[in-house]
């Protein structure tokens, strides 16, 4: 049917009707119409203030010169700068002096453990205990010693990295190179059993000791105890990396082994570093008492 008025409403139909309901041509309400143009001019304002349309090479800059990267990036600065400033006591402190302080530590413990989190957990573990193949940080075996200038350069330059400066650590594939016959490696395997107290046959371990000191010794020392210079563990004591048992004895001697520790230095900061290394420390002298 056409348009038509109503008189009860005062309105003009649209023309369609369903069942005896004929639908009234409303008008929308004026405050909708005042939004929906606010909107737009807002929007047409928002496009000619900040980048909006692409073009050709670029995108429409905006008159106020706008940048959200910008922003994010300064933001990042300033963040960055004020880490700087809360951790100043870090960049140039004596390490011994910072590790006496307990003030220092009450305040910036929790904030370095999420630092060590971050970077270290992945290895040796929330708890820094390790795991295997990964040093425990808590005990009181060290390759490299434990002291706070040792742990710092560890962490500067890693083990057996692309570093300049980096130390190297490795032990020798005996049995794949051919540098030793089956029969030397198992002797030498009583040795270290029997001097790490573990089971071990008296003939063999004899014998191993003389293998022992012809190609080991240099490494782990003439008593098996090695030293911190070179990075060798000491083979008398319970405490090992990848196991002490025959089998990983045998898998390592003839696969020999060559871990890696990152190079800190090339990821992190300066302050960073030495504050990972007081948290090494303080964790470790906490599991010592």
């Amino acid at each position: 049917m056409k348009p038509e008025f109503d008189e009860v409403s005062g309105q003009h139909t649209t023309g369609h009707e369903w069942n005896g309901i004929k639908e009234l041509d409303t008008p929308m309400p004026k405050a909708f119409h005042i939004w929906l143009w606010g909107s737009i001019a807002v929007a047409a304002l928002l496009w000619v203030l900040y980048p909006s349309f692409p073009g050709i090479s670029n995108y429409l800059d905006g008159t106020l010169d706008y940048s959200s990267r910008l922003t994010v990036t300064h933001s990042v600065e300033e963040g960055q700068r004020h880490k700087a400033d809360a951790f100043a006591a870090f960049e140039t402190g004596d390490l011994e002096s910072l590790a006496q302080d307990a003030s220092l530590r009450e305040i910036y413990e929790p904030s370095i453990a999420v630092l060590f989190r971050d970077n270290c957990a992945a290895c040796h573990g929330r708890d820094a205990a390790g795991q295997g193949g990964f040093p425990n940080l808590l005990d009181d075996h060290w390759l490299w010693s434990g002291s706070l200038e040792e742990i710092e350069y560890t962490l500067q330059v890693g083990i057996n990295t692309s570093h300049d400066d980096t130390r190297f650590a490795q032990m020798p594939a005996f049995g794949r190179n051919g540098l030793l016959e089956e029969d030397q490696i198992e002797d030498v395997i009583d040795f270290v059993l029997k001097i790490s107290g573990q089971e071990h046959g008296a003939e063999a371990a004899t014998r191993g000791a003389d293998v022992f000191a012809e190609n080991c010794s240099s490494c782990h020392g003439d008593d098996g105890r090695a030293g911190f210079e070179n990075g060798a563990p000491d083979l008398t004591d319970a405490t090992w990396l990848y196991g002490g048992d025959r089998a990983t004895l045998a898998k390592t001697l003839n696969n020999g082994r060559a871990g890696v520790m990152p190079a800190w230095s090339e990821r992190l900061t300066e302050s960073e570093i030495r504050q990972l290394t007081l948290y090494v420390h303080w964790a470790n002298q906490d599991a010592q008492r």
